[in-house]
């Protein structure tokens, strides 16, 4: 069962604690992730503070930041790309062990929050005991369960996958429709009430075995992030 927690770390362990010492009411969020050819890979941080004009100095000065490029100035708020320094980037290897998905970082009052998704209650686990052991604070806040595991989401049946694919056919799914429920009804010689049900269906098998196994690319990296 796919679990999902939010785990906290204080900044001045982590990355950026410098910086929020300098700067207390800033605010970063991740919002991408660059990665290069030689396998380096740079979050991209939306910053937000009473002061921004004066953050790119101050993440200049921070220990954990060996670049910060500033990609688009918003006047109140500042995107960058930053290169952490090594120890930032063997902290966020402990996040992913085992697979492990980060699917939001953010940082606000000299703590990091980062919710991550796991396999199990146990790479969870796991994560925890590696932070610790290598004295990372790590705190886990909330967890939840995601009730749809891969070993036992199922596929669209037969007449469900018949009835998607001529919805397909007939424009159902454009925009604007080019067919309706009653459309796709009168034409498969069944009735309403069967359509939409197969649709239904179907959408939500076809939902939940692609939650549970999210496209990778060819380095093991999870797709559409």
């Amino acid at each position: 069962m796919t679990t999902i927690a939010e785990i906290v770390l204080p900044a001045r362990e982590f990355a950026l604690g410098e910086t929020f010492l300098r700067a207390p009411e800033t605010r970063f969020e991740i919002v991408g992730v660059v990665a290069h050819e030689d396998h380096r890979t740079m979050p991209q941080m939306r910053a937000t503070a009473p002061a921004v004009g004066s953050l790119r100095s101050t993440l200049a000065d921070d220990p954990t930041v060996t670049d910060a490029r500033l990609l688009t100035d918003f006047g109140d708020r500042e995107l960058f790309e930053m290169v952490w320094e090594d120890g930032v980037r063997e902290a966020v290897s402990l996040l992913v062990k085992g697979d492990a998905t980060v699917l939001t970082a953010n940082a606000v009052n000299d703590e990091w929050r980062f919710r991550v998704r796991f396999a199990d209650r146990k790479r969870l686990a796991d994560v925890y005991e590696s932070c610790r052991d290598a004295d990372l604070s790590a705190d886990v806040r909330t967890i939840n369960e995601r009730k749809t595991p891969r070993s036992t989401a199922r596929k669209p049946t037969h007449r469900q996958y018949e009835t998607l694919c001529f919805a397909a056919e007939r424009g159902y799914y454009d925009v604007p429709r080019g067919a309706t429920t009653e459309d796709i009804a009168d034409e498969l010689g069944i009735s309403h009430q069967a359509v939409s049900e197969r649709l239904r269906r179907g959408h939500r098998n076809l939902v939940e075995r692609t939650l549970a196994s999210p496209a990778r690319d060819g380095g093991g990296n999870v797709r559409g992030r």
